[in-house]
């Protein structure tokens, strides 16, 4: 069949030199959300897939073991609090009586010793109230930062514990996003001089290599070189406003 041919005039244009190389998106934070004190999961505070925000409720552990040994530290503390109002009337009546011979030095040293002690005591219980409020708060779980929760990992109902390392959920911020992706290590001398001038622009693209989905800033090169396959480690941010970009996605980058 005839076979068709395209003209146009000649123009001079700058054509554009960049390195690609294949790259791996990461979240810019990845937090395993798990339980800090034992208890029974009440509730589970989030849909899958939501847009969370730090402070936000994610679980909420059953308050009331924890909260009943608060009440203990604050109402030992409070039984403390009145001994030690009372030992310390004694050693004032025992410190008056004694110039005049009707109390002995031993015991006034005895009184105030127990002074001394109560005293420590005080410290020792608000030590333990202190203690027993974080673990109260603990049991209700919040997200550390902004971003996505994944699937649940633990229903209502179950009994978590603070060594458990599978979690209850895993929050991941994806804007911004970061690209790790390698270049032959011949390009160390033409990266390091780019990036000594000034922002470095990385552009991504499909693995097809179609329209660009993104375009960020390189942050940094890895302080090594991968001797098995000659190559360096380089990574990039980006702002990722239309959630092109998602976490373990194989993409190509572009340094200009």
């Amino acid at each position: 069949p005839p076979v068709n041919v395209d003209i146009a005039g000649v123009t001079q244009a700058d054509v554009p030199i960049y390195l690609q190389g294949l790259g791996t998106v990461q979240a810019f934070y990845t937090v395993t959300v798990t339980a800090r004190v034992d208890g029974e999961l009440e509730k589970v505070g989030f849909v899958e897939g939501q847009t969370v925000h730090k402070g936000d409720v994610l679980a909420q552990i059953d308050p009331r073991p924890t909260r009943a040994a608060f009440e203990q530290a604050v109402a030992t503390k409070a039984k403390d609090a009145a001994q030690l109002a009372n030992a310390k009337r004694d050693f004032d009546r025992y410190t008056l009586l004694e110039p005049q011979n009707l109390a002995s030095k031993q015991t006034v040293d005895t009184q105030r010793a127990m002074v001394d002690q109560l005293t420590a005591q005080l410290q020792v219980d608000q030590a333990q109230i202190d203690s027993t409020r974080t673990q109260l708060d603990y049991t209700r779980i919040t997200s550390p930062i902004d971003g996505r929760t994944g699937i649940r990992l633990v229903d209502p109902g179950n009994i978590v514990h603070a060594a458990d390392t599978t979690g209850i959920v895993v929050v991941t911020q994806v804007q911004p996003i970061a690209i790790v992706f390698t270049l032959p290590e011949e390009a160390l001398e033409a990266v390091v001089s780019a990036l000594a001038a000034g922002p470095v622009n990385v552009t991504t693209t499909t693995r097809s290599g179609g329209a660009a989905l993104d375009q960020g800033t390189l942050q940094l090169i890895d302080n090594q070189i991968t001797s098995a396959t000659g190559t360096l480690k380089l990574k990039a941010i980006f702002g990722n406003p239309r959630n092109a970009l998602w976490p373990g996605q194989f993409v190509n980058a572009r340094v200009l």
